[in-house]
């Protein structure tokens, strides 16, 4: 067993539906779905830095009101959030009516592992293993906005 806290690989942060939407840098809209509220400012005011509007939610309801007022992009979602083990929540923002272009990425659990089969089976496009480093965050969001940089 890997009892490593974090390794750069496709099992620890990955899309596994590769979805691409462009749009101008101040109209992306990221919301990160976490119970650590710290964290979650912390996260967000980084992918501020690096140019992805981001919002936080810290529970199901706080994350149902924000996807209906501020209709999110893209969804960083802990998936501690409402505290089911079947992945309903996931499954539930899926089948709204505006959940198929949306990106839903997992933030799932380290140690016990989540299995990625039951990740892909309730509808997340990704995930990134907590402790989710930012650089592999953000490296998600640039090739869902396909902002790629020309140098």
């Amino acid at each position: 067993m890997n009892n490593r806290a974090y390794e750069t690989s496709p099992a620890q942060c990955s899309l596994w539906n590769r979805k691409q939407m462009r749009l101008q840098p101040e109209a992306r809209r990221v919301l990160l779905a976490l119970p650590e509220r710290v964290l979650g400012a912390s996260l967000a005011s980084l992918f501020e830095l690096k140019g992805f509007p981001a919002q936080l939610a810290v529970d199901a309801s706080s994350l149902r009101r924000a996807i209906e007022a501020w209709r999110p992009h893209v969804l960083f979602l802990d998936t501690r959030v409402s505290g089911c083990g079947n992945y309903a929540l996931a499954r539930e923002l899926r089948e709204a009516e505006d959940g198929a272009g949306r990106l839903i990425i997992a933030m799932s659990g380290f140690l016990p592992e989540e299995p990625i089969a039951l990740l892909k089976e309730a509808g997340y496009d990704g995930h990134c293993r907590r402790p989710c480093p930012v650089w592999q965050m953000t490296d998600l969001l640039d090739e869902f906005f396909a902002c790629h940089a020309v140098r």
